[in-house]
């Protein structure tokens, strides 16, 4: 945990472009949806934090209250986005630029398909059959190497990313087990 703690203070120390503090402060706004989505269905919010972040241990039994919670996370990331981009209109900043792609690439990447995701889970919420949950979670991982390799334009950055997701997925697999 010491390490954690280590690459963190590093991580803030020397991000020039503030990146690292944005993607805290956006993946804890992130969960702080999901958190008060449980109140307003008065559920009692139960959290778990590990290495990889914040995630949340209890749903809503009913349908609806729990794609509700599931939603809530992924719309808070893009409702900042679109508020970044509407101030960015009026004024260019680049720390509000980062700010803004943060929270565009956290709203997509957690509406992703995998079962572990919020888009997982909404998928597993409405569709029973493994098969299709498969099918999904397989076009997900496609789409990432896909979008990684056009955005970085290096196949060995591509490469690394691409390994990172995939340890990832496996972790957070364990974990629900």
């Amino acid at each position: 945990m010491f390490i954690v703690f280590v690459v963190i203070f590093y991580a803030l120390l020397f991000d020039r472009l503030n990146i690292f503090l944005y993607l805290v402060i956006s993946a804890v706004l992130h969960e702080l949806g999901h958190i008060s989505a449980c109140i307003i269905c008065h559920i009692r919010p139960q959290i778990k934090i590990s290495v990889f972040g914040i995630k949340l241990c209890r749903y809503p039994q009913e349908k609806y209250k729990k794609l509700f919670v599931l939603l809530s996370g992924p719309l808070i990331n893009l409702i900042l986005a679109i508020l970044s981009g509407l101030k960015l209109q009026e004024h260019f900043s680049l720390n509000l630029y980062v700010f803004l792609c943060i929270n565009l690439v956290l709203f997509i990447f957690n509406i992703l398909p995998v079962n572990f995701l919020d888009g997982g889970q909404i998928i597993q919420l409405f569709c029973q059959s493994a098969s299709i949950q498969k099918t999904a979670e397989k076009a997900s991982f496609a789409f990432i190497i896909i979008a990684v390799m056009l955005f970085t334009g290096n196949i060995i950055f591509s490469a690394l990313a691409v390994m990172m997701f995939f340890v990832y997925c496996y972790i957070n697999k364990k974990d629900l087990q």
